[in-house]
């Protein structure tokens, strides 16, 4: 009978040992959430530089707001976060609001080692311009973005 009663007492320790057991952790709900990607910064202009010469990397060299009326006007324009197939006018006018030229190009693309693109526009005049203030505007896919003002002198 002591056999049975050990056999007994044992069986009963092990049930008390298999109850007293951790259980298994019900399975966390799912936290996951859809993380949308942040939307991709505006496009910019950085910055226009108006002057009478360009280096090799389309920047102007000597940046000026006055002018000879036989001088060329390069303007650089700096962009930033451009999408492909953006475009960039420059609108030029004389002092009286005339329009002199409007030209619209594609936004260069970025080289390399820098994500800023440079784009470049010039006028020239053979004849000279006319003596007098003028200014430049420039549109970033149809939105104005900046404006520098300059003269010609004699």
């Amino acid at each position: 009978m002591t056999c049975i009663r050990t056999l007994a007492i044992a069986t009963l320790a092990l049930v008390a040992v298999s109850a007293c057991g951790k259980k298994d952790a019900a399975p966390a709900a799912d936290t996951t959430v859809a993380m949308t990607p942040p939307p991709p910064p505006a496009p910019t202009v950085s910055a226009l530089e108006l002057g009478r010469h360009l280096g090799a990397n389309k920047r102007v060299t000597d940046t000026t707001s006055t002018f000879a009326p036989r001088d060329t006007f390069y303007l650089a324009v700096m962009t930033e976060n451009t999408a492909p197939g953006a475009s960039l006018t420059a609108k030029w006018n004389f002092q009286t609001g005339q329009l002199v030229d409007s030209t619209t190009q594609a936004v260069a693309a970025p080289d390399a080692a820098s994500p800023v693109s440079v784009t470049e526009f010039h006028l020239v005049k053979p004849k000279g311009w006319p003596v007098g203030t003028y200014k430049v505007e420039v549109w970033l896919d149809g939105a104005s973005k900046g404006m520098r003002e300059f003269a010609v002198r004699k």
